[in-house]
């Protein structure tokens, strides 16, 4: 699901750039051409009127979408063509004469989600927002979650995935995937996941747990994120995770090398500690570990 979610955001990202005159001046291609898929990739069948109706009706005005739940809206959405902004005020108009706690604006590109019932200024309101041409397919999948049918909204688990807040992400189970921070690791457990996906949508087989901090020295290597003059990573005054050559600051060589692109890294660990020292390393290197996902 993942992989071809980030493929689908891929494409829409690939459409905006391609067709943006045409999109700048057209609000209904735009609707055909991004919104319309982008619902699609989070659940939502434009074509069917139990969970989508277009041009909704309300004492207030006409919302372009009005997103149902068992026949009712739970949100409206406001669309204008790319590149264009809504009048928010009148759009959250339309929420509060319905009792609709959420209103979503969208040029098709750029997404923003509000709470009409936060009783701050409209700014504060905001609670979720991502831009298909600007932010990473991974960090964009992961702060649109929100909008994901089969748990967007609902009051006991709806939280919103801004930057400051994804430690409150709902946790999945962990048979189905989840983001690298959400697991619980426990010595012993058994790898459930096949596959490592980064937040550029670049993704890695996995066969053994040591392979998730492997795969994620790979990545930041890759990603020009780890260089040269970044190492040795230490955890520890008298240990190193990541070297040029297999020693501690000891002499001590390490207990399981293993060389990723030129580095070395230290694998004798359990499975507790290579979460951790994942984690500690996508942070130390600007990286939020919660758009990492395991699949």
């Amino acid at each position: 699901m993942f992989r071809e979610a980030i493929e689908k955001i891929r494409e829409l990202r690939e459409r905006a750039n391609r067709y943006r005159d045409q999109l700048s001046k057209n609000e209904f291609l735009t609707r055909y051409v991004l919104i319309d898929p982008f619902l699609r990739l989070l659940g939502w069948d434009v074509e069917n009127p139990e969970l989508v109706r277009p041009e909704f009706s309300t004492t207030a005005g006409r919302p372009d979408y009005a997103l149902l739940v068992e026949g009712k809206p739970i949100a409206f959405i406001g669309a204008k063509s790319l590149g264009r902004q809504e009048d928010l005020q009148q759009y959250i108009s339309y929420c509060v004469s319905e009792g609709v706690k959420y209103f979503i604006a969208t040029d098709g590109a750029k997404w923003e989600v509000y709470d009409t019932q936060i009783l701050k200024p409209l700014i504060e309101k905001r609670i979720a927002e991502w831009d298909l041409t600007r932010d990473e397919p991974g960090e964009v999948l992961r702060r649109s979650f929100i909008l994901f049918r089969y748990s967007p909204f609902k009051e006991v688990v709806a939280e919103p995935l801004t930057r400051t807040e994804v430690s409150k992400q709902p946790e999945r189970p962990i048979e189905e995937g989840a983001s690298l921070t959400s697991i619980k690791p426990k010595p012993g457990m058994d790898l459930k996941f096949h596959e490592i996906v980064f937040p550029d949508g670049r993704l890695y087989e996995l066969k053994k747990w040591r392979d998730i901090l492997l795969r994620t020295v790979d990545w930041l290597v890759v990603s020009n994120r780890l260089a040269r003059e970044r190492v040795p990573v230490k955890v520890g005054r008298k240990r190193y995770l990541i070297n040029i050559e297999p020693k501690h600051p000891t002499g001590e060589k390490f207990r399981d090398p293993k060389e990723v692109t030129g580095y070395f890294v230290e694998c004798n660990y359990g499975v507790p500690s290579i979460f951790r020292y994942s984690v500690k390393l996508l942070r130390d290197f600007g990286v939020d570990p919660s758009g990492v996902f395991l699949v």
